[in-house]
């Protein structure tokens, strides 16, 4: 990474109710990214430097809040107040001693990029401990021990560095205290499923519970504790609808339940206003759904909702999911075989497509070819087309694997000749995957016989039966 310097000021910010224009600016020199990132209060800022380095953005806070500042090679945990001013100069050569903080808020700034350093390394401990075959009473006081020490982390720096705010200083205990509980409360559901039966979770596991005041929406100004809110509807959320929470992906009832339960455990605005954007955001961002299935609480929330930056954000995720929703046409495209024939989706009209998006480099992707071969074998004699559709920046690496039927790592991955399984390369600009807004791997895609989308996201093929039943109800397939 190349030397930059970044001055960030942070001015001019009036306390109350009613936000006012807050001034962020700064200078890079020597960066080779054009573009800051600032995410803070559920918003995203970008940040753009001139050709000299300098920018200057406004933001509108009205309340002590976390921020992060990203860009290539930097991350920074931020603390900001209305109406303090922080400066940071950061060496690019990625030198810990070089990053330094200046202004009202440069001790909080100090603390929690100590902690951030001091959290990766406790972390690469603490994460085995969430697989077996320790057991329950093992993880909580490893967990225990490791809040005890960043309690013991923050009282040292308070100490050695006069001038740690009182508020910053309490918010802090806090954010220890809710990113414990979420641990705590989440350990009994994340550890491995297979082995989950035999962890002996005590019957008194959940009694720190009576401790976190879930009535108050002040939890939601801390990070870690919207975090600990979220993380509980979540769960709470999958336990009152029946739902095993290893299956939540691509599930709208999850959705629909985690709205039902805040509705009916927490009338306060505040957490209707965070929590359901959440969930909307995870649905149509992250399983890629787009709002298929859930429309009616994308209309409830906009409705509902007073948090005009947060409705702001999921209209802004509808419009970008709305051109694959189910019904909208599907792009057209012609991409070479293995053979070097050229297929266009147009080929196949009147008739089911099945889009497999992947790459040779992607494991999940090669996992799931087992089953996709078992879903491909059951419809041989129906009307429906596989296509496996490589975006390898390489089609060296695509053939040989099709027609060796080894990774690169020699591991067999079979491959079968299969009049309604076609595989395609899309080349090295991965135009088409774009055109269909895919952006993780492996995608699986459904297309109707008019050539528009019957499902614009499908599970991964080892839910068979999900995927059967979703095919089986599909009209002249």
């Amino acid at each position: 990474m190349k030397q930059f310097v970044i001055f960030l000021l942070l001015t001019s910010l009036l306390l109350g109710c009613k936000s006012e224009p807050y001034i962020i600016s700064g200078k890079a020199t020597n960066f080779d990214s054009r573009e800051l990132y600032l995410t803070f209060d559920g918003q995203q800022d970008t940040i753009h430097l001139n050709d000299d380095g300098f920018f200057s953005e406004q933001l509108k806070i009205n309340k002590p809040t976390d921020a992060i500042l990203k860009a290539k090679d930097l991350k920074l945990n931020l603390y900001l107040e209305p109406r303090r001013n922080l400066v940071i100069t950061i060496d690019g050569k990625g030198a810990e001693s070089l990053v330094n903080f200046k202004g009202d808020l440069a001790q909080p700034a100090r603390y929690l990029y100590a902690k951030a350093r001091e959290n990766d390394k406790s972390q690469k401990l603490f994460y085995p401990y969430y697989r077996p075959p320790k057991t329950a009473g093992d993880f909580k006081s490893f967990r225990d021990s490791l809040a005890q020490n960043q309690f013991a982390f923050l009282e040292e720096f308070k100490k050695t560095n006069s001038g740690l705010s009182k508020n910053f200083y309490k918010r802090e205990k806090l954010a220890i205290l809710y990113s414990l509980y979420t641990d705590w409360y989440a350990f009994p559901r994340i550890v491995n499923p297979a082995n989950r039966e035999q962890m002996n979770i005590p019957s008194d596991w959940y009694s720190f519970l009576d401790k976190v005041n879930l009535d108050d929406p002040n939890i939601l100004d801390i990070s870690e504790g919207k975090w600990f809110v979220t993380y509980y509807v979540a769960l709470e959320a999958a336990k009152r609808g029946g739902i095993s929470f290893d299956d939540v992906s691509w599930n709208p009832e999850w959705i629909r339940e985690a709205f039902k339960y805040v509705k009916d455990y927490f009338p306060q605005q505040e957490f209707y206003n965070v929590i359901p954007h959440y969930f909307l955001t995870y649905y149509i961002e992250n399983d890629r759904m787009g709002t298929a299935g859930i429309e009616d609480l994308v209309t409830e929330y906009l409705s509902k909702s007073t948090n005009e930056t947060l409705k702001k954000d999921i209209k802004l995720l509808c419009d970008k999911w709305a051109p694959i929703e189910t019904g909208m046409p599907a792009p057209d495209f012609t991409l070479p075989d293995v053979y070097g024939n050229y297929v266009s989706l147009s080929d196949f009209k009147g008739r089911y497509v099945f889009i497999d998006f992947w790459f040779t480099g992607c494991g999940s992707c090669k996992d799931m070819f087992p089953y996709l071969k078992q879903l491909i074998n059951g419809y041989k004699n129906r009307n429906i087309i596989f296509l496996s559709i490589s975006v390898d920046a390489e089609r060296s690496a695509w053939e040989k694997m099709l027609k060796e039927g080894y990774d690169e790592a020699g591991i067999r991955v079979l491959f079968e000749e299969k009049a309604n399984w076609i595989h395609l390369h899309d080349p090295q600009t991965r135009m088409i995957a774009q055109q269909y807004l895919v952006s993780k791997y492996p995608t699986y895609i459904l297309i109707d016989r008019d050539g528009k989308y019957a499902r614009s996201r499908i599970e991964y093929p080892k839910r068979l039966d999900k995927i059967r039943a979703l095919l089986d109800a599909q009209p002249g397939l």
